[in-house]
């Protein structure tokens, strides 16, 4: 007799929510027994992205929306996927964690100026606490000057502070950013050494383009 949590039974749970997904990839000349041997096709399986997309926006089981989610952060996805990673994400529970990381990390390979409103409206809803780090680092490849007074304000959240300094470095490397320096003070002693470096590489930037 299994148990809700009998490895066994888990395995059993994803083979049956994944089948319906295989099936139609096999439908589409893709043979595979598991979802992420997709990546072995490279950008052939470009035809099947529509089908992915369609299955991540009503499968039920985290493991598969897991790993539909990381086939589909690829360039090639971005027209049929983008909009069905956003609204996943905003409805995906905080945990089990990989699974809303795998989104956002699909999220921020994909991410460009035709989703900033869903985007900004994601990266200020703290429902999604530090699942949204990847979304603001997202914010950083958009050049709109309200992006950058979204990230400022980010700042100060507390679950993405760090990652909103990261995004406003990569605004500064492309285009003159109006921010005061003085903002940044927290960061320099941040228990992150990479946002340190981020902050101090900031503050530099900034006064170099003033």
């Amino acid at each position: 007799m299994s148990t809700p949590n009998d490895p066994r039974a888990g395995r059993v749970r994803h083979r049956l929510a994944a089948q319906p997904v295989l099936d139609e990839l096999g439908s589409l000349g893709f043979q595979v027994h598991q979802i992420p041997e997709l990546r072995r096709f490279g950008a052939s399986y470009a035809p099947a992205v529509p089908a992915l997309a369609r299955h991540l926006a009503k499968i039920d089981h985290a493991g598969v929306r897991e790993e539909l989610a990381r086939v589909l952060a690829v360039p090639w996805a971005r027209e049929h996927a983008l909009a069905p990673l956003l609204e996943v994400f905003a409805r995906t529970p905080n945990s089990p964690p990989a699974t809303k990381a795998a989104l956002a990390a699909a999220i921020e390979a994909l991410a460009d100026a035709s989703v900033e409103s869903e985007l900004v409206r994601l990266c200020t809803d703290r429902s999604h606490g530090s699942s949204r780090e990847l979304l603001v680092l997202a914010l950083g490849k958009l050049d709109s000057p309200a992006v950058a007074d979204v990230l400022a304000e980010l700042l100060r959240d507390r679950f993405v502070g760090g990652h909103a300094v990261q995004a406003l470095l990569r605004i500064t490397e492309r285009t003159r950013l109006d921010l005061d320096s003085a903002i940044l003070k927290p960061f320099f002693n941040d228990g992150r050494a990479w946002v340190r470096r981020a902050a101090r590489d900031l503050a530099a930037a900034l006064q170099a383009k003033k």
